[in-house]
């Protein structure tokens, strides 16, 4: 019997990046139009969403990590990285000062 060798750290962020591409994409497209709603400025809102980006990817790591169920997507939905854009998405918003209202702004 062989015996399986641990997966590098590189390859499960790949993993992570092609599973998770279109939940991160869509928590990007949100960003973008809640920063632009608010009027912030291009490099202001480069680092919300890079950063968001960051720390999303690296918890959705950990939340994988101690997944007890085996299926992480629904449908297309990537669970943990949706889980970690539920969390940090508003919150770094909130911290660069943009307000969350989605309602028609004159």
């Amino acid at each position: 019997m062989e015996e399986q060798l641990a997966t590098p750290i590189s390859e499960l962020l790949i993993l992570i990046l092609y599973l998770g591409s279109i939940t991160f994409l869509l928590g990007t497209l949100v960003q973008i139009y809640i920063i632009y709603r608010n009027k912030q400025s291009k490099v202001k809102g480069i680092i919300i969403v890079l950063l968001t980006r960051l720390l999303t990817i690296i918890s959705s790591y950990f939340i994988w990590s101690i997944w007890n169920n085996s299926d992480i997507m629904f449908a297309f939905l990537y669970l943990p990285g949706l889980i970690a854009e539920i969390i940090f998405s508003p919150l770094l918003l909130v911290i660069f000062g943009n307000k969350l209202n989605l309602k028609r702004v004159n």
